[in-house]
């Protein structure tokens, strides 16, 4: 009778390159925790790494990305890594990386908005007597339960607020009204991001 067990198989690891723009604390919160226990729950994984990856100005953050052992690359594996991180609400454009893999798994519910608020052409006085936090506020508010604030960059000549919802078109409908009449967000700009 041998002396030892065999050993288990090494897990293996992927990497979820999700389209979103967020910080390592926002990562960390919104997807790396939670998916740490959902994938312990399951007895499927574990995270065990990330990052963020950064972008020139005006773009600051372009993507960030989810380093998880799982116990195989099986297909019910993998299905429910992904389930998992769009229960968590992966944007659009996400992609499971796979060691060896000729392409990428395509994933991701959510849509993005960005606003890229103008940081330089303002008077003065607009930057002097306004309140970012404020302002934030009335986008959140005026969004309502079509998209959240996930995430934010300060660059050099723009703020950018990263939104995630089901719809870019609802959420950008959302905040039409509201952007007038703030002051920080003249002369900003909209973009879809996811």
């Amino acid at each position: 009778m041998p002396d030892t067990l065999p050993a288990a198989p090494a897990p293996i690891v992927v990497v979820a390159h999700l389209n979103a723009r967020l910080q390592p604390v926002q990562r960390g919160s919104v997807f790396e925790d939670p998916l740490d226990v959902m994938l312990h729950e399951m007895g499927i994984g574990e995270v065990v790494g990330g990052g963020t990856a950064l972008a020139p100005d005006p773009v600051g953050i372009s993507a960030c990305d989810i380093e998880i052992a799982v116990k195989d690359a099986s297909q019910t594996v993998l299905k429910q890594v992904m389930q998992a991180l769009d229960q968590l609400g992966a944007p659009k454009g996400s992609e499971l990386r796979l060691p060896g893999a000729a392409a990428p798994i395509a994933f991701g519910v959510l849509e993005g908005m960005a606003i890229f608020m103008n940081g330089t052409d303002l008077p003065a006085e607009t930057y002097a007597r306004s309140d970012i936090n404020k302002t934030i506020e009335g986008l959140s508010a005026a969004l309502g339960h079509t998209g959240e604030l996930r995430g934010y960059w300060e660059g050099n000549s723009e703020t950018a607020l990263y939104f995630y919802g089901s719809s870019f078109a609802a959420m950008q409908a959302a905040v039409a009204s509201y952007i007038p009449s703030a002051p920080l967000c003249a002369r900003c700009r909209i973009e879809q991001i996811a």
